[in-house]
């Protein structure tokens, strides 16, 4: 169903003058392009609150414009089931869509949502502005829905400014549910990634770099992060391309190790950070794994959490986690294009945590909520394809390996074979946690207190 028609001069001249009522000037939008400095001393907004108006040239598109069928009261509404829109200008006011909205156009132009409910996720996906307008802007129906904003040119919702492409916002963020002893940061990275991360302790401070899993995102750091940074250390937790409040590209290929690492490296370069020392944990240690083989000369030591060699596809867990195996209520990461959305009894089993903080808990499945599926998708195939059985022997740096003796995905045998691998590292220290599941530092509040330790023994043996 194409639910844009061609409409009268009049729909033209009120889209047009609804338009023109909510644009910004292009002073305004440009503002967003700031220094790098500006950057990294501006944290990623919310957009909770009503705000200012916007809409991007309005005069120019207006005569082109098109239009939702005939718009209707709010009471009444105008109701849509899943729609895959592609006009250039879209304007839809008052309107529930019952399912997935994608907004899917290069057509540069303005795309305008007022008062819109979606019971599914809101994709968009488009060069040019992107608007929000009015308080009520898209209201969801539900709960654990996720807006994945993916543009080329500047967003601008309810008055708030987006640096970046492909961010992901929704009314309440995950990082709302914690007061954690840290200050969020952004930065523009050279590699094109607009990078949201988290800073704490003495800025004198050894530096030391903590990289999460696959979707743990900085939530997996918050109790480790400020332990480590009253030991004296600047602890910097950057997150992770697809996760959090950094950009989540819409290539496959973005997702990659390499890609991650390049990132890492980017990081390092731009904060001017003197051989941080890296932990990394499981999809994050493959990372670090990554920057001692192609970055040996911009790190100091690797502290890898739950790694491995490579990952092993008929594992129980990785085997259920791409098939679903066994599971009735749940086909395969890779099953759920036409919904955009993965079912909430998976949240609920990949998210269970033995946690003790219910706060850490609310935190980290809202985390898992709002990473948008396709980015999910992305880091499962790049991370199942990791395979550095024979890269590891080029590693030299010294190598910390924390293991859990209960990790469900990679088992004693693959820390033997992790070992034997590094058959070039300067020094290999490898620590069992007893009765520690593969996530190993935040199992517990003594499995927390036992990785900080490690981490700041092993780090000082360096000196």
């Amino acid at each position: 169903m194409n639910i844009f028609k061609n409409r009268t001069k009049l729909s033209t001249i009120i889209l047009a003058s609804i338009l023109s009522l909510s644009a910004c000037s292009e002073d305004d939008s440009n503002s967003v392009a700031a220094s790098s400095e500006d950057h990294e001393n501006h944290s990623t907004e919310e957009h909770s609150g009503s705000g200012e108006t916007h809409s991007g040239a309005a005069d120019e598109h207006s005569g082109h414009a098109t239009e939702s069928g005939d718009h209707k009261s709010a009471s009444s509404g105008l109701t849509l089931g899943d729609e895959n829109i592609k006009d250039g200008i879209i304007f839809l006011q008052d309107t529930t869509i019952n399912g997935v909205l994608t907004v899917n156009t290069s057509t540069p132009g303005a795309t305008v949502l007022k008062n819109v409910k979606v019971t599914g996720n809101l994709l968009i996906k488009r060069a040019g502005r992107v608007d929000f307008s009015g308080s009520a802007d898209v209201v969801h129906v539900g709960s654990s829905n996720t807006d994945v904003y993916a543009f080329d040119d500047v967003a601008l919702v309810n008055g708030h400014h987006f640096m970046g492409k492909n961010n992901t916002f929704t009314t309440k963020r995950f990082s709302d549910y914690q007061e954690v002893d840290w200050t969020e940061k952004a930065t523009h990275l050279s590699t094109g990634i607009h990078l949201s991360y988290t800073v704490s302790g003495d800025e004198k401070g050894a530096p030391v770099i903590l990289i999460h899993g696959l979707v743990d995102g900085r939530v997996s750091w918050s109790q480790v992060a400020p332990a480590l940074a009253k030991k004296g250390y600047r602890v910097y937790v950057p997150e992770l391309r697809g996760n959090g409040k950094t950009d989540k590209p819409i290539e496959e290929s973005a997702y990659s190790i390499k890609e991650l690492t390049k990132d890492i490296a980017a990081f390092i370069d731009k904060l001017e950070l003197n051989k941080p020392h890296i932990v990394g944990h499981s999809f994050g240690s493959f990372v670090a794994q990554e920057l001692s083989i192609s970055y040996a000369d911009k790190i100091g030591s690797i502290t890898l959490i739950g790694s491995a060699a490579s990952v092993d596809k008929k594992n129980v867990t990785i085997d259920w986690l791409l098939n679903g195996t066994d599971d009735k209520l749940f086909d395969g990461v890779y099953a759920y294009d036409s919904t955009q959305k993965l079912p909430d009894t998976f949240y609920e089993k990949w998210g269970n945590s033995t946690n003790p903080d219910k706060d850490f808990q609310t935190a980290h499945l809202e985390h898992l909520h709002q990473v948008p599926y396709y980015a999910w998708k992305f880091l499962v195939k790049n991370f199942v394809a990791v395979d550095n059985a024979k890269r590891l022997s080029s590693i030299s740096s010294n190598v910390q390996i924390i293991w859990g003796s209960k990790d469900a995905i990679f088992d004693k045998k693959s820390q033997e074979a992790l070992q034997d691998g590094l058959s070039k590292a300067n020094k290999v220290v490898f620590r069992e946690v007893k009765d520690a599941d593969h996530n190993t530092h935040w199992g517990s509040k003594a499995a927390v207190e036992t990785v900080t330790d490690y981490i700041d023994s092993f780090i000082k043996e360096q000196k």
